[in-house]
């Protein structure tokens, strides 16, 4: 039973790690939009591009493949960004505390595992083994 919370462990941390980095990918990504956006001379209509245009090239990679599997994953991409992309669109009020307090994520209000949870829980495990 420890080997496999050891692995549950690591995993945990794994997915944790993953989806932070992940998060921080979008955040950079979104903020880097925004910015080539405000260079344009219309910036909503930059952003509603960039989306249709990832947008499309989901459904066509989709239909490409024709796997089940992957039809399913398209689809929940396209739930992902549709939801991403009404975040970048929605109109920004004249204080920066919008981008701020909310966040730029649909991910915001999760709570993402902690990087050092299942580093505690293997280094307590090697503890207690070494009492015993």
């Amino acid at each position: 039973m420890p080997q496999n919370e050891n692995k549950l462990q690591k995993l945990t941390l794994m997915l944790g790690q993953t989806v932070a980095a992940m998060r921080v990918n979008e955040m950079l990504t979104c903020r880097l939009l925004n910015w080539i956006a405000a260079q344009t001379d219309d910036p909503q209509r930059f952003l509603a591009e960039a989306v249709d245009d990832v947008r499309n090239e989901l459904r066509s990679a989709a239909k490409e493949d024709g796997s089940r599997v992957t039809a399913e994953a398209a689809k929940q991409a396209l739930e992902y960004l549709d939801n991403l992309g009404t975040e970048m669109l929605a109109p920004r009020g004249r204080k920066r505390e919008s981008a701020e307090t909310k966040g730029l994520s649909p991910l915001d209000g999760y709570r993402f595992p902690s990087f050092t949870s299942a580093l505690d829980g293997r280094i307590q495990g090697s503890a207690r083994h070494r009492d015993h």
